[in-house]
């Protein structure tokens, strides 16, 4: 009995010393989360390159699985020459050495292929712009004034608002420039003298980014080499720190996480291939300026899934109108009807039910996500919030069945309490008046339960009634004639 109560006081002393250090710790992040947040960002960026090369070797791992594949489908004589043993496995290093170069070689060649020739197009569009950007600008105020010609009251108010504001601007800026002292314009060299340290910052972030890619290209190297062995150390690792069956079900939710991320992020990727190609066919087609840049802006934005498109229209839009305005409405109309066509047969041929999420979840996804890490956010966004939902629905799906309850959606619609008996009952609106408290909720459920077995009640009274109604009538007649043959 006393061994009893010193263990109930050292776990309740326990758990008291860990509350209170829990509690000291949350004030302590949160009076010096921007140290705690610098902290982070330095680790993040010291390990930016081992991300990189997860991330490489993560894309890359489907194609060299496949090579793989179709590689061991050959002879063994062709494969082995007759090795076994530990000369076998040599065999298969060699083997997977080999078919990482090929991929490497393979994914090289198309990326400069794809560089090689859209660089190109895109610096002979972007020189065409800066070049014919003042007679953009004089096509677009002509257009603009043969506008404003078909309506006399609107090109008065809109000359009026122009001089106030250009007379406004230039009152402005001559008296700043008037009553600048020494001061302000050592601000004005020393703002300039910031736009050459933001340049040469700049170049040093380039080759700052090309040094963790090289880097990041070798981490994946040795990951895809040794993958089955990293993954055989995890699960060991997880089997040995958790129960069988917990292990079990958290390496089945890695494995439903991976197929989930790869199966969005291939068929995206290829879906906005497509979309890129036929937004550039159909620019052809239309006459639309400067076909490739905008096909190039309009397929990348729509890896961004919803929002994407209409991302990557609105500058494009802006561009064409510079150039042709009529040419901008055909523009908007065109990727209207590309967005349609991506959205209702494309996406969800080559998507299917990747993510198994809605439209409203997609955008929350989006939201959420795009607001924490910007563009990167609204990439992974999507199938990051898909796992999250799908382990809640597992979650909560668990709890039901435990209660013995139903996993339908459609059943929880309409009810407003459920039975002792698990049936899924609805009250009617004039029994809902206030928030009510446990003990009155099923007061009112037990007072509507005994209505309903009233109503019932009576319903079968009636029926009995209506049935006995007609034999005591056949009885009558019965007696009738019988009386009536004696007689």
């Amino acid at each position: 009995m006393k061994m009893d109560d010193e263990h109930n006081y050292f776990a309740w002393g326990l758990t008291a010393f860990l509350s209170g250090a829990a509690i000291i710790l949350f004030f302590f992040v949160i009076n010096q989360f921007d140290v705690i947040s610098g902290i982070f960002k330095t680790i993040g960026k010291i390990l930016t390159p081992l991300f990189m090369g997860m991330v490489i070797a993560y894309l890359l791992s489907p194609i060299i699985n496949f090579l793989e594949k179709q590689c061991y489908r050959l002879p063994e004589k062709w494969i082995y020459h007759g090795a076994v043993g530990e000369a076998r496995g040599k065999s298969k290093r060699r083997i997977r050495a080999l078919i990482i170069l090929i991929t490497y070689i393979l994914v090289f060649v198309a990326v400069f292929g794809f560089f090689n020739l859209l660089i190109p197009e895109l610096v002979k569009s972007i020189q065409g712009i800066i070049e014919s950007f003042p007679e953009y600008i004089d096509n677009f105020e002509t257009w603009i004034s043969k506008m404003l010609i078909r309506f006399p009251g609107i090109q008065e108010n809109v000359n009026d608002i122009l001089n106030a504001s250009t007379t406004g601007i230039e009152e402005l800026i001559m008296t700043k420039l008037t009553d600048m002292d020494e001061s302000q314009q050592g601000a004005i060299i020393s703002t300039t003298g910031g736009l050459v340290k933001g340049l040469i910052s700049g170049g040093v972030s380039v080759l700052k980014l090309l040094l963790n890619l090289l880097i990041g290209i070798i981490v994946s190297i040795y990951l895809l080499n040794s993958k089955e062995l990293l993954i055989g150390q995890a699960k060991k690792l997880i089997y040995a720190t958790m129960s069988r069956d917990r292990a079990n079900a958290i390496i089945h939710n890695i494995r439903f996480t991976n197929k989930t991320f790869l199966g969005f992020f291939s068929g995206k990727i290829l879906d906005s291939i497509i979309v890129g190609i036929l937004c550039f066919i159909l620019t052809k087609i239309i006459g639309t300026p400067y076909a490739v840049l905008v096909s190039v802006v309009v397929g990348i934005t729509n890896i961004i899934p919803y929002f994407g498109p209409f991302i990557g229209a609105i500058p494009c839009a802006l561009l064409v109108l510079l150039v042709d305005p009529m040419q901008c409405l055909y523009f908007i109309i065109m990727i209207i009807l590309l967005q349609q066509f991506d959205g209702n047969i494309l996406g969800p041929k080559i998507l299917g039910g990747k993510t198994g999420l809605s439209s409203l979840w997609v955008i929350v996804a989006i939201t959420i996500f795009g607001g924490l890490f910007d563009f990167a956010g609204m990439v992974v966004g999507v199938p990051l919030f898909a796992v999250i939902f799908t382990g809640l629905s597992s979650f909560v799906n668990s709890r039901l069945t435990k209660k013995e309850l139903t996993m339908e959606t459609k059943k929880y619609v309409h009810v407003d309490y459920i039975d002792e008996n698990g049936e899924f009952v609805k009250l009617p609106k004039n029994k809902v008046k206030r928030i009510m408290s446990i003990e009155a909720f099923k007061a009112l459920v037990k007072r509507q339960e005994n209505e309903k077995e009233n109503e019932e009640l009576a319903v079968f009274t009636e029926e009995d009634s209506e049935k006995t109604e007609p034999e005591d009538k056949t009885s009558d007649t019965k007696n009738k004639k019988a009386s009536g043959k004696k007689s």
